[in-house]
Protein backbone atom coordinates (compact mmCIF):
# COMPACT_ATOMS: atom_id res chain seq x y z
CA UNK A 1 0.00 0.00 0.00
CA UNK A 2 1.45 3.33 -0.85
CA UNK A 3 1.38 6.57 1.35
CA UNK A 4 -0.96 8.10 0.12
CA UNK A 5 -3.49 5.35 0.25
CA UNK A 6 -2.28 4.33 3.50
CA UNK A 7 -2.66 8.70 5.15
CA UNK A 8 -6.19 8.29 3.48
CA UNK A 9 -6.97 5.39 5.47
CA UNK A 10 -5.97 6.62 8.75
CA UNK A 11 -8.32 9.97 8.08
CA UNK A 12 -10.75 7.74 7.10
CA UNK A 13 -10.52 6.08 10.59
CA UNK A 14 -11.10 9.45 12.26
CA UNK A 15 -8.61 8.08 15.02
CA UNK A 16 -9.09 10.02 18.52
CA UNK A 17 -6.65 9.22 21.51
CA UNK A 18 -7.22 10.06 25.18
CA UNK A 19 -4.58 11.25 27.73
CA UNK A 20 -5.32 10.05 30.85
CA UNK A 21 -8.92 9.06 30.50
CA UNK A 22 -11.31 8.23 27.84
CA UNK A 23 -14.04 10.66 26.54
CA UNK A 24 -16.93 11.04 29.58
CA UNK A 25 -20.54 11.79 29.94
CA UNK A 26 -23.62 10.04 28.09
CA UNK A 27 -23.95 11.25 24.85
CA UNK A 28 -20.70 13.30 23.99
CA UNK A 29 -19.35 13.24 21.16
CA UNK A 30 -15.91 13.57 19.49
CA UNK A 31 -14.73 13.08 15.54
CA UNK A 32 -11.65 14.38 13.85
CA UNK A 33 -10.99 15.54 10.45
CA UNK A 34 -7.30 15.02 9.32
CA UNK A 35 -5.06 17.43 8.85
CA UNK A 36 -2.77 17.08 5.69
CA UNK A 37 0.16 18.33 7.24
CA UNK A 38 2.52 19.75 4.90
CA UNK A 39 1.22 17.80 1.57
CA UNK A 40 2.73 18.48 -1.20
CA UNK A 41 2.82 15.14 -3.42
CA UNK A 42 2.56 11.64 -3.43
CA UNK A 43 5.92 11.16 -1.78
CA UNK A 44 5.94 14.18 0.88
CA UNK A 45 3.49 13.91 4.11
CA UNK A 46 5.64 15.28 7.17
CA UNK A 47 6.43 19.12 7.45
CA UNK A 48 9.63 20.37 7.19
CA UNK A 49 9.32 22.80 10.33
CA UNK A 50 11.92 20.75 12.97
CA UNK A 51 13.37 21.71 15.87
CA UNK A 52 10.98 24.09 17.14
CA UNK A 53 8.85 25.09 19.84
CA UNK A 54 5.21 25.12 18.13
CA UNK A 55 1.56 27.58 18.90
CA UNK A 56 -1.62 27.00 19.27
CA UNK A 57 -3.99 27.91 16.76
CA UNK A 58 -5.26 31.65 17.99
CA UNK A 59 -8.80 32.01 18.91
CA UNK A 60 -9.47 34.14 15.57
CA UNK A 61 -8.97 31.33 13.13
CA UNK A 62 -11.16 28.93 15.32
CA UNK A 63 -14.18 28.33 13.81
CA UNK A 64 -17.38 26.97 15.29
CA UNK A 65 -20.21 25.70 12.88
CA UNK A 66 -23.71 24.14 14.17
CA UNK A 67 -25.40 21.39 12.49
CA UNK A 68 -28.62 21.74 10.86
CA UNK A 69 -30.90 20.61 13.97
CA UNK A 70 -28.39 22.50 16.33
CA UNK A 71 -27.43 18.92 18.60
CA UNK A 72 -23.75 18.97 17.91
CA UNK A 73 -21.27 21.40 16.40
CA UNK A 74 -18.17 21.54 14.76
CA UNK A 75 -14.84 22.94 15.98
CA UNK A 76 -12.60 23.52 13.56
CA UNK A 77 -8.86 25.41 13.15
CA UNK A 78 -6.07 25.78 10.73
CA UNK A 79 -3.22 23.48 10.52
CA UNK A 80 0.10 24.44 12.80
CA UNK A 81 2.65 23.01 10.73
CA UNK A 82 4.78 20.26 12.44
CA UNK A 83 2.18 19.44 15.10
CA UNK A 84 1.53 15.99 16.02
CA UNK A 85 -1.60 16.43 17.39
CA UNK A 86 -4.07 18.75 19.20
CA UNK A 87 -4.50 18.35 22.92
CA UNK A 88 -8.18 19.54 23.14
CA UNK A 89 -10.43 20.19 26.50
CA UNK A 90 -14.04 21.11 25.98
CA UNK A 91 -16.22 22.00 29.26
CA UNK A 92 -19.85 23.01 30.80
CA UNK A 93 -18.39 25.89 32.52
CA UNK A 94 -22.02 25.53 34.95
CA UNK A 95 -20.78 21.77 35.15
CA UNK A 96 -16.87 22.14 35.40
CA UNK A 97 -16.00 19.63 36.95
CA UNK A 98 -16.90 17.24 34.44
CA UNK A 99 -15.67 18.09 31.17
CA UNK A 100 -17.61 16.77 27.95
CA UNK A 101 -14.10 16.05 26.84
CA UNK A 102 -10.97 15.91 28.84
CA UNK A 103 -7.86 15.63 27.72
CA UNK A 104 -8.24 14.37 24.57
CA UNK A 105 -5.03 13.88 21.41
CA UNK A 106 -6.48 14.84 18.46
CA UNK A 107 -4.71 13.93 15.64
CA UNK A 108 -6.79 16.29 12.75
CA UNK A 109 -8.09 19.52 13.10
CA UNK A 110 -11.27 19.76 13.81
CA UNK A 111 -13.73 18.14 16.11
CA UNK A 112 -17.47 17.44 16.37
CA UNK A 113 -18.79 17.81 20.44
CA UNK A 114 -22.77 17.92 21.21
CA UNK A 115 -24.57 21.02 21.70
CA UNK A 116 -27.25 22.37 24.07
CA UNK A 117 -28.59 25.65 23.50
CA UNK A 118 -28.39 28.67 26.44
CA UNK A 119 -24.74 27.04 27.42
CA UNK A 120 -21.52 28.61 28.44
CA UNK A 121 -18.86 26.38 27.12
CA UNK A 122 -15.17 26.74 27.32
CA UNK A 123 -12.54 24.99 24.58
CA UNK A 124 -8.97 24.57 25.21
CA UNK A 125 -6.49 23.85 22.18
CA UNK A 126 -2.93 23.28 23.02
CA UNK A 127 -0.49 22.44 19.93
CA UNK A 128 1.69 19.23 20.52
CA UNK A 129 5.19 18.89 18.86
CA UNK A 130 5.85 15.94 16.39
CA UNK A 131 8.14 14.18 18.25
CA UNK A 132 10.27 12.73 15.31
CA UNK A 133 10.72 16.24 14.28
CA UNK A 134 12.22 17.12 17.50
CA UNK A 135 9.46 19.80 17.91
CA UNK A 136 8.16 20.79 21.16
CA UNK A 137 4.67 21.04 22.56
CA UNK A 138 3.11 24.76 22.71
CA UNK A 139 3.91 26.74 25.84
CA UNK A 140 0.15 27.22 26.35
CA UNK A 141 -3.56 26.37 25.37
CA UNK A 142 -5.76 28.69 23.54
CA UNK A 143 -8.70 29.21 25.98
CA UNK A 144 -12.06 30.20 23.16
CA UNK A 145 -15.48 30.60 25.10
CA UNK A 146 -18.29 29.59 23.52
CA UNK A 147 -21.88 30.41 24.12
CA UNK A 148 -25.04 29.35 22.53
CA UNK A 149 -26.97 31.42 24.92
CA UNK A 150 -29.34 34.04 21.85
CA UNK A 151 -27.75 37.62 22.57
CA UNK A 152 -28.88 39.27 26.18
CA UNK A 153 -30.95 42.29 25.82
CA UNK A 154 -30.14 43.29 29.50
CA UNK A 155 -29.25 41.77 32.94
CA UNK A 156 -31.39 42.30 35.77
CA UNK A 157 -29.48 42.81 39.08
CA UNK A 158 -29.33 40.57 41.46
CA UNK A 159 -32.46 41.43 44.47
CA UNK A 160 -34.38 43.53 42.15
CA UNK A 161 -38.33 43.76 42.72
CA UNK A 162 -38.76 43.04 39.20
CA UNK A 163 -42.41 44.77 38.65
CA UNK A 164 -40.55 48.22 39.50
CA UNK A 165 -37.41 46.96 37.47
CA UNK A 166 -39.39 46.74 34.50
CA UNK A 167 -41.44 49.88 35.17
CA UNK A 168 -38.58 51.55 35.18
CA UNK A 169 -36.85 49.89 32.16
CA UNK A 170 -40.28 48.87 30.08
CA UNK A 171 -39.51 45.79 27.47
CA UNK A 172 -39.37 47.09 23.90
CA UNK A 173 -41.93 46.25 21.57
CA UNK A 174 -41.26 44.14 18.83
CA UNK A 175 -39.19 40.96 18.69
CA UNK A 176 -38.56 39.16 21.86
CA UNK A 177 -35.65 40.13 23.75
CA UNK A 178 -33.88 38.59 26.46
CA UNK A 179 -33.33 39.35 29.82
CA UNK A 180 -31.09 37.50 31.79
CA UNK A 181 -31.11 37.18 35.91
CA UNK A 182 -28.30 36.54 37.60
CA UNK A 183 -27.74 32.46 38.51
CA UNK A 184 -28.01 31.87 42.14
CA UNK A 185 -29.31 35.28 42.72
CA UNK A 186 -32.87 36.19 44.58
CA UNK A 187 -35.89 38.09 42.76
CA UNK A 188 -38.47 39.36 43.94
CA UNK A 189 -42.24 40.11 42.18
CA UNK A 190 -44.33 42.41 43.92
CA UNK A 191 -47.81 42.93 42.07
CA UNK A 192 -49.11 42.53 38.51
CA UNK A 193 -46.28 42.31 35.78
CA UNK A 194 -47.85 42.52 32.66
CA UNK A 195 -45.49 43.21 29.97
CA UNK A 196 -47.77 44.42 27.58
CA UNK A 197 -47.36 43.81 23.76
CA UNK A 198 -43.63 42.98 24.35
CA UNK A 199 -42.09 39.27 23.35
CA UNK A 200 -39.80 38.62 26.56
CA UNK A 201 -37.73 35.72 28.04
CA UNK A 202 -37.14 36.05 31.42
CA UNK A 203 -33.99 33.36 32.22
CA UNK A 204 -31.06 32.45 34.80
CA UNK A 205 -27.93 33.47 32.69
CA UNK A 206 -26.68 30.08 33.95
CA UNK A 207 -28.30 26.57 34.14
CA UNK A 208 -26.94 25.03 36.57
CA UNK A 209 -27.46 27.21 38.85
CA UNK A 210 -30.70 29.29 38.75
CA UNK A 211 -32.28 32.32 39.68
CA UNK A 212 -34.99 32.43 42.27
CA UNK A 213 -38.19 34.74 42.02
CA UNK A 214 -40.91 35.38 44.88
CA UNK A 215 -43.69 36.86 44.45
CA UNK A 216 -44.17 38.41 47.65
CA UNK A 217 -48.11 39.81 47.09
CA UNK A 218 -51.23 38.41 46.86
CA UNK A 219 -51.52 40.01 43.33
CA UNK A 220 -48.47 38.82 42.20
CA UNK A 221 -48.81 37.32 38.52
CA UNK A 222 -46.76 37.68 35.49
CA UNK A 223 -48.69 38.80 32.25
CA UNK A 224 -48.85 39.02 28.56
CA UNK A 225 -50.16 40.01 25.31
CA UNK A 226 -47.14 39.34 23.23
CA UNK A 227 -45.53 36.20 24.64
CA UNK A 228 -43.60 35.16 27.17
CA UNK A 229 -40.79 32.58 27.59
CA UNK A 230 -39.40 31.44 31.24
CA UNK A 231 -36.44 29.39 31.29
CA UNK A 232 -33.94 27.76 34.26
CA UNK A 233 -36.15 29.34 37.32
CA UNK A 234 -36.84 28.65 40.41
CA UNK A 235 -40.64 30.55 40.74
CA UNK A 236 -41.87 30.45 44.39
CA UNK A 237 -45.75 31.52 43.90
CA UNK A 238 -47.23 31.05 47.33
CA UNK A 239 -48.15 34.61 48.35
CA UNK A 240 -49.89 35.15 45.86
CA UNK A 241 -53.71 33.91 45.18
CA UNK A 242 -53.53 35.22 41.30
CA UNK A 243 -52.82 33.34 38.66
CA UNK A 244 -48.82 32.12 37.26
CA UNK A 245 -49.61 33.41 34.35
CA UNK A 246 -52.00 35.72 32.43
CA UNK A 247 -53.15 36.72 29.21
CA UNK A 248 -53.53 40.62 29.43
CA UNK A 249 -56.74 41.90 31.70
CA UNK A 250 -56.16 44.95 28.87
CA UNK A 251 -55.18 43.49 25.99
CA UNK A 252 -52.22 45.59 24.96
CA UNK A 253 -52.61 44.06 21.18
CA UNK A 254 -54.83 45.20 18.31
CA UNK A 255 -57.80 42.21 17.58
CA UNK A 256 -59.28 41.09 14.16
CA UNK A 257 -63.12 41.23 13.87
CA UNK A 258 -64.56 37.44 13.47
CA UNK A 259 -68.04 37.43 12.81
CA UNK A 260 -69.32 34.27 14.07
CA UNK A 261 -72.53 32.76 15.05
CA UNK A 262 -74.20 36.25 13.83
CA UNK A 263 -72.15 37.69 16.00
CA UNK A 264 -68.85 39.96 15.63
CA UNK A 265 -66.00 39.15 17.96
CA UNK A 266 -62.71 40.39 18.86
CA UNK A 267 -60.04 37.75 18.37
CA UNK A 268 -56.18 38.43 20.06
CA UNK A 269 -53.79 36.15 18.97
CA UNK A 270 -50.64 36.00 20.75
CA UNK A 271 -47.82 34.17 17.57
CA UNK A 272 -45.18 34.55 19.85
CA UNK A 273 -44.36 31.15 22.34
CA UNK A 274 -45.79 31.16 25.84
CA UNK A 275 -43.13 28.65 27.18
CA UNK A 276 -41.92 27.41 30.58
CA UNK A 277 -38.84 25.75 30.45
CA UNK A 278 -36.58 23.57 32.52
CA UNK A 279 -38.29 25.52 35.90
CA UNK A 280 -39.40 24.65 39.26
CA UNK A 281 -42.33 26.14 40.17
CA UNK A 282 -43.90 26.15 43.44
CA UNK A 283 -46.88 27.69 45.75
CA UNK A 284 -49.31 27.62 42.50
CA UNK A 285 -52.69 28.61 44.20
CA UNK A 286 -54.66 29.50 41.37
CA UNK A 287 -54.52 29.12 37.04
CA UNK A 288 -51.41 28.11 35.98
CA UNK A 289 -52.35 29.99 32.69
CA UNK A 290 -55.32 31.82 31.95
CA UNK A 291 -57.32 34.14 29.96
CA UNK A 292 -58.36 36.77 32.11
CA UNK A 293 -61.68 36.19 31.02
CA UNK A 294 -60.98 38.42 28.16
CA UNK A 295 -62.91 37.19 24.96
CA UNK A 296 -61.39 36.25 23.11
CA UNK A 297 -57.49 34.91 23.54
CA UNK A 298 -56.04 32.63 21.29
CA UNK A 299 -52.36 31.88 21.54
CA UNK A 300 -50.37 29.85 18.90
CA UNK A 301 -48.07 27.36 21.00
CA UNK A 302 -48.14 26.86 24.87
CA UNK A 303 -44.88 25.15 25.91
CA UNK A 304 -44.82 23.62 29.55
CA UNK A 305 -41.10 21.16 29.17
CA UNK A 306 -38.66 19.85 31.58
CA UNK A 307 -40.57 21.18 34.89
CA UNK A 308 -41.37 20.32 38.33
CA UNK A 309 -44.52 22.23 39.52
CA UNK A 310 -45.79 22.15 42.68
CA UNK A 311 -49.71 23.13 42.63
CA UNK A 312 -51.21 23.98 46.55
CA UNK A 313 -54.76 24.90 45.05
CA UNK A 314 -56.80 26.06 48.10
CA UNK A 315 -60.00 25.18 48.71
CA UNK A 316 -61.03 28.87 47.99
CA UNK A 317 -59.10 29.11 44.62
CA UNK A 318 -61.41 30.52 42.21
CA UNK A 319 -59.48 28.21 39.68
CA UNK A 320 -61.92 25.42 41.53
CA UNK A 321 -64.51 25.32 38.61
CA UNK A 322 -62.44 26.12 35.73
CA UNK A 323 -59.07 24.45 34.82
CA UNK A 324 -55.22 24.86 35.58
CA UNK A 325 -54.88 25.97 31.79
CA UNK A 326 -57.86 28.22 31.14
CA UNK A 327 -59.59 29.91 28.63
CA UNK A 328 -63.20 29.43 28.79
CA UNK A 329 -64.44 32.17 30.30
CA UNK A 330 -62.90 34.22 27.44
CA UNK A 331 -64.14 31.63 24.41
CA UNK A 332 -60.53 30.95 22.91
CA UNK A 333 -58.06 28.30 23.09
CA UNK A 334 -54.46 27.30 22.61
CA UNK A 335 -53.76 25.95 18.93
CA UNK A 336 -50.61 23.72 19.80
CA UNK A 337 -50.41 22.91 23.94
CA UNK A 338 -47.87 20.86 25.05
CA UNK A 339 -46.72 19.40 28.39
CA UNK A 340 -43.71 17.29 28.15
CA UNK A 341 -40.66 15.58 30.72
CA UNK A 342 -42.64 17.54 33.70
CA UNK A 343 -44.30 17.20 37.26
CA UNK A 344 -47.72 18.52 38.12
CA UNK A 345 -48.60 17.65 41.74
CA UNK A 346 -51.05 18.79 43.77
CA UNK A 347 -50.82 18.77 47.85
CA UNK A 348 -53.78 21.62 48.49
CA UNK A 349 -57.18 21.28 49.80
CA UNK A 350 -59.06 22.59 46.68
CA UNK A 351 -59.39 20.10 43.87
CA UNK A 352 -59.46 21.99 40.35
CA UNK A 353 -62.49 20.54 37.89
CA UNK A 354 -60.09 20.48 34.92
CA UNK A 355 -56.30 20.56 34.03
CA UNK A 356 -56.64 22.06 30.79
CA UNK A 357 -60.63 23.96 29.83
CA UNK A 358 -61.27 26.02 26.57
CA UNK A 359 -63.97 28.26 25.62
CA UNK A 360 -65.92 27.84 22.52
CA UNK A 361 -64.52 28.84 19.30
CA UNK A 362 -62.50 26.07 17.30
CA UNK A 363 -60.65 26.10 13.96
CA UNK A 364 -64.06 26.73 11.76
CA UNK A 365 -63.78 30.00 13.03
CA UNK A 366 -59.98 30.82 13.23
CA UNK A 367 -59.13 29.87 9.63
CA UNK A 368 -61.26 31.74 8.42
CA UNK A 369 -58.81 34.17 5.75
CA UNK A 370 -60.22 36.88 6.58
CA UNK A 371 -58.80 36.39 10.27
CA UNK A 372 -55.27 35.85 8.95
CA UNK A 373 -54.84 33.27 11.60
CA UNK A 374 -54.42 30.27 8.91
CA UNK A 375 -55.09 27.66 11.51
CA UNK A 376 -56.68 24.45 10.20
CA UNK A 377 -55.52 22.40 13.12
CA UNK A 378 -54.82 22.05 16.88
CA UNK A 379 -52.88 19.83 19.28
CA UNK A 380 -53.44 18.82 22.68
CA UNK A 381 -50.04 16.78 23.70
CA UNK A 382 -48.90 15.41 27.19
CA UNK A 383 -45.60 12.59 26.62
CA UNK A 384 -43.36 11.65 29.49
CA UNK A 385 -44.90 13.33 32.65
CA UNK A 386 -46.27 12.34 35.63
CA UNK A 387 -49.46 13.56 37.06
CA UNK A 388 -50.27 12.96 40.88
CA UNK A 389 -53.79 13.74 42.84
CA UNK A 390 -54.47 16.27 40.15
CA UNK A 391 -58.03 17.22 39.14
CA UNK A 392 -59.01 13.70 41.10
CA UNK A 393 -62.95 14.09 41.10
CA UNK A 394 -62.16 16.22 37.60
CA UNK A 395 -62.86 15.98 34.37
CA UNK A 396 -59.68 16.45 32.97
CA UNK A 397 -60.26 17.87 30.03
CA UNK A 398 -62.97 20.05 27.99
CA UNK A 399 -62.47 22.04 24.96
CA UNK A 400 -65.76 23.38 23.75
CA UNK A 401 -65.24 24.33 19.60
CA UNK A 402 -62.36 21.53 19.10
CA UNK A 403 -63.12 18.27 20.59
CA UNK A 404 -63.59 15.50 18.35
CA UNK A 405 -63.13 17.55 15.34
CA UNK A 406 -61.27 15.94 12.14
CA UNK A 407 -58.58 18.96 12.56
CA UNK A 408 -57.53 18.30 16.06
CA UNK A 409 -55.02 15.77 17.44
CA UNK A 410 -54.44 14.80 20.79
CA UNK A 411 -51.30 12.82 21.75
CA UNK A 412 -51.05 10.56 25.05
CA UNK A 413 -47.61 8.93 25.30
CA UNK A 414 -45.56 7.63 27.99
CA UNK A 415 -47.42 9.28 31.20
CA UNK A 416 -48.11 8.32 34.57
CA UNK A 417 -51.53 8.95 36.21
CA UNK A 418 -51.88 8.60 39.67
CA UNK A 419 -55.45 9.78 41.75
CA UNK A 420 -56.59 11.96 38.49
CA UNK A 421 -60.14 12.35 37.00
CA UNK A 422 -62.09 9.67 39.02
CA UNK A 423 -64.43 9.52 36.13
CA UNK A 424 -61.35 8.28 33.39
CA UNK A 425 -58.34 10.07 32.22
CA UNK A 426 -58.06 8.46 28.48
CA UNK A 427 -62.31 9.50 28.34
CA UNK A 428 -62.01 12.89 29.88
CA UNK A 429 -58.94 13.56 27.82
CA UNK A 430 -61.03 13.11 24.25
CA UNK A 431 -63.79 14.76 25.99
CA UNK A 432 -66.01 11.96 26.07
CA UNK A 433 -65.63 11.19 22.83
CA UNK A 434 -65.43 7.59 21.37
CA UNK A 435 -62.54 6.19 18.85
CA UNK A 436 -60.99 9.27 18.05
CA UNK A 437 -59.10 8.33 14.90
CA UNK A 438 -56.77 11.40 15.30
CA UNK A 439 -55.71 10.51 18.61
CA UNK A 440 -52.69 8.58 19.68
CA UNK A 441 -51.59 6.79 22.68
CA UNK A 442 -48.80 4.44 24.26
CA UNK A 443 -47.56 3.59 27.05
CA UNK A 444 -49.78 5.37 29.94
CA UNK A 445 -50.90 4.51 33.36
CA UNK A 446 -53.98 6.04 34.71
CA UNK A 447 -54.07 4.46 38.34
CA UNK A 448 -56.10 5.40 41.64
CA UNK A 449 -55.20 5.62 45.41
CA UNK A 450 -57.14 2.26 45.95
CA UNK A 451 -54.89 0.46 43.23
CA UNK A 452 -57.08 -0.04 40.49
CA UNK A 453 -56.86 1.35 37.41
CA UNK A 454 -59.26 3.19 34.65
CA UNK A 455 -60.50 1.07 31.82
CA UNK A 456 -60.01 3.40 28.85
CA UNK A 457 -61.34 0.71 26.37
CA UNK A 458 -63.43 2.96 23.47
CA UNK A 459 -61.13 6.10 23.93
CA UNK A 460 -57.03 4.24 24.45
CA UNK A 461 -57.83 2.00 22.52
CA UNK A 462 -53.69 0.91 21.56
CA UNK A 463 -53.51 -1.79 23.85
CA UNK A 464 -49.84 -0.61 25.40
CA UNK A 465 -51.77 1.27 28.78
CA UNK A 466 -49.45 -0.24 31.95
CA UNK A 467 -52.02 -1.32 34.79
CA UNK A 468 -48.68 -1.55 37.38
CA UNK A 469 -48.32 0.18 40.23
CA UNK A 470 -45.13 2.51 39.38
CA UNK A 471 -43.78 2.38 42.23
CA UNK A 472 -43.09 5.81 43.38
CA UNK A 473 -40.35 5.91 46.09
CA UNK A 474 -41.56 8.72 48.65
CA UNK A 475 -44.44 10.81 46.97
CA UNK A 476 -45.65 12.19 50.20
CA UNK A 477 -42.36 14.02 49.76
CA UNK A 478 -42.41 14.79 45.98
CA UNK A 479 -40.03 11.91 45.54
CA UNK A 480 -41.89 9.79 42.07
CA UNK A 481 -38.65 8.19 41.46
CA UNK A 482 -40.48 4.83 40.34
CA UNK A 483 -39.42 1.05 40.53
CA UNK A 484 -41.42 -0.67 38.84
CA UNK A 485 -39.49 -2.72 36.05
CA UNK A 486 -42.36 -2.28 32.96
CA UNK A 487 -42.24 1.69 33.75
CA UNK A 488 -38.48 1.89 33.67
CA UNK A 489 -37.99 -0.36 30.61
CA UNK A 490 -40.15 1.69 28.65
CA UNK A 491 -39.19 4.96 29.99
CA UNK A 492 -42.67 6.07 31.66
CA UNK A 493 -43.18 9.04 33.29
CA UNK A 494 -41.55 12.48 33.78
CA UNK A 495 -37.69 11.32 32.67
CA UNK A 496 -36.25 12.89 35.97
CA UNK A 497 -37.71 9.85 38.29
CA UNK A 498 -36.23 7.41 35.90
CA UNK A 499 -33.73 5.34 38.48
Amino acid sequence: MNKKHNYLKNCQSARVWTKGMMLAGAGALLMTACAVDGYDDDERFVSDVTGATLASPSAETITVTPSADGKTQTISWPVVKGAGGYLVNFIDEGNPAEPIVKDSLVDGCSVTVKREEDMNYLLTIKTMGRKDANNQDASSATEMKISTFTPTYKTIPAGSDLKAWFEANPAPAGENHNFDLEGGAEYTLSGLLDFGASSVTLRSNNKAVPAKIIFTDNSSELSTSGGLVLKYLNIDCSASSQAFISLSRNPAIAPVIVNAWSADYNFYRVKDNISVLSCQITGVNSYFIWDNQVSCWFADNVLVDNCLVHLTTPSNSKALSGGYFWTNKGAGFFRNLTVSNSTFYNTGEGDVKYFVQYGGFGNDQVKDPDTQFGWTENTITYQNCTFYHVCASGQWGNYNGVAGKKTSYWNLKNCIFYDCSSSGVARRFLAGKQNQPTATFENNTYMHPDGTFDNPSNYDTSGTNIDEDPGFRDPANADFTISNPTHINRKCGDPRWLP
